[in-house]
């Protein structure tokens, strides 16, 4: 009965890595390269902004290529780039993947920063920070500190051999430091799951306390029409984008924190478990990459503007193929 419960579950896997991971690749590089369009388009690219969201499709779209790509390959096609036995590729795989998690969620809270400063009644601290210049500094910025500050990761990660379900022992891109093993998982929850969310929330609520201040300042006698339409408008795409978040990327965090804590049982962990970790780690990754790939589709849908955008764009391009022909 186990040996068949395994065997269900190992071949769910590779269906997740053979034909749900490839189809998350796609419309996750479409949504991507949508937003390079659209944010790069005169609506959008003179406001601040708008860079944040051009350098997170970018870093998106390099993630998808190094980390999904590899994971498609060697989980669904057991075809391991430098036969799997590379520990420079094990090491600038696993730092690289993580930085670029870890820059795009703080592009997020950088965007929602700008957004603060963007409704400042003073117009010197609006001129300051809403510019392209501080932008391009604080992306220059993001990037250089998330490089840095996961450096520990090219020390510690590297092949081990490991058992599997079966029995057969294997070769894994991990660490066998249990006190490092413990830290990482504490590092991925905090700086990805838990930080970057709690900051957005903080920074728009002090984002919506502005609208409000601002509205009573240019108009008390309308500011029930346009302050309700600009406050829901910031709220819900505040909202979605915190709460999207949390839901897909906490699975993936957990599990490391679970690992971390039972590191030293795996002695005692029977192959069922290590086929449920195997297949809860998949499903978690899924996840995890689906939240890079989901924010066009995101704006699409709660943004007005941007769906306008996008609708101009293709009657263009509609337009253009039929100049063509």
């Amino acid at each position: 009965m186990t040996s068949s419960v395994i065997e269900t579950m190992d071949l769910s896997i590779k269906i997740l890595n053979q034909s749900i991971a490839p189809l998350l690749f796609l419309f996750g590089m479409m949504g991507n390269f949508f937003n390079l369009i659209i944010f790069t388009r005169r609506a959008f690219f003179k406001q601040s902004c708008s860079l944040y969201f051009v350098a997170i499709s970018i870093n998106n779209i390099a993630m998808y290529f190094i980390g999904l790509t590899t994971r498609i390959l060697s989980d669904g096609f057991q075809i391991e780039i430098f036969g799997g036995n590379s520990n420079v590729y094990c090491k600038i795989r696993t730092y690289l993947v993580n930085v670029l998690f870890a820059i795009s969620s703080w592009f997020f809270v950088f965007a929602s920063l700008d957004r603060y400063y963007s409704t400042k009644q003073s117009g010197l601290k609006r001129q300051r920070f809403c510019s392209t210049s501080m932008a391009l500094k604080l992306i220059s910025l993001t990037i250089f500190g998330c490089l840095l500050i996961h450096i520990h990761i090219i020390i510690y990660y590297q092949y081990f051999f490991k058992q599997n379900p079966y029995n057969v022992r294997s070769l894994i891109c991990t660490t066998d430091n249990i006190v490092y093993t413990i830290f990482f998982s504490f590092f991925i929850l905090i700086f990805y799951s838990l930080l970057p969310p709690i900051l957005m929330s903080v920074i728009g609520i002090l984002t919506l306390n502005n609208i409000r201040q601002v509205r009573q300042k240019i108009n008390p006698t309308i500011i029930q029409r346009l302050a309700r339409r600009d406050i829901n408008q910031v709220r819900k795409n505040l909202s979605v984008q915190i709460i999207s978040l949390i839901i897909l990327t906490i699975p993936h965090s957990c599990y490391y924190l679970y690992m971390g804590f039972t590191t030293n049982q795996q002695s005692n962990k029977t192959n069922l478990t290590r086929e449920c970790e195997k297949f809860s780690l998949n499903i978690a990754r899924l996840l995890l990459y689906f939240n890079y790939g989901s924010s066009f589709y995101i704006q699409i849908i709660i943004s007005k503007i941007f769906r306008e955008e996008f609708l101009r764009f293709i009657e263009n391009l509609k337009r253009y193929i039929r100049n063509l022909f």
